[in-house]
């Protein structure tokens, strides 16, 4: 799971709406909830999705390409990513 997916997962699993809608079953009333991301959550998941993007790429280059990173490369790929 990455680290997005796991963020989007801890956030649905702790955060839940609870629906109007009451059942009866058995004489027990079971309320159900609905799961949700507020949107400053999924903008941060998205982040750690680019973040993972760039961790990604940069070990690709030095591991493949024997290509030396340095950081104004990477400022200049996080601000590709963030444009898009």
């Amino acid at each position: 799971m990455s680290r997005a997916e796991k963020f989007i997962s801890d956030c649905t699993r702790n955060c839940s709406n609870e629906l109007i809608a009451v059942e009866s079953r058995v004489g027990k009333e079971i309320i159900s909830y609905r799961d949700w991301l507020t949107p400053d959550q999924a903008r941060k998941a998205v982040e750690i999705a680019r973040e993972e993007v760039i961790e990604k790429v940069c070990m690709y280059l030095n591991e493949h390409r024997n290509g030396v990173i340095d950081d104004e490369y990477i400022i200049n790929l996080k601000q590709a990513m963030k444009d898009e």
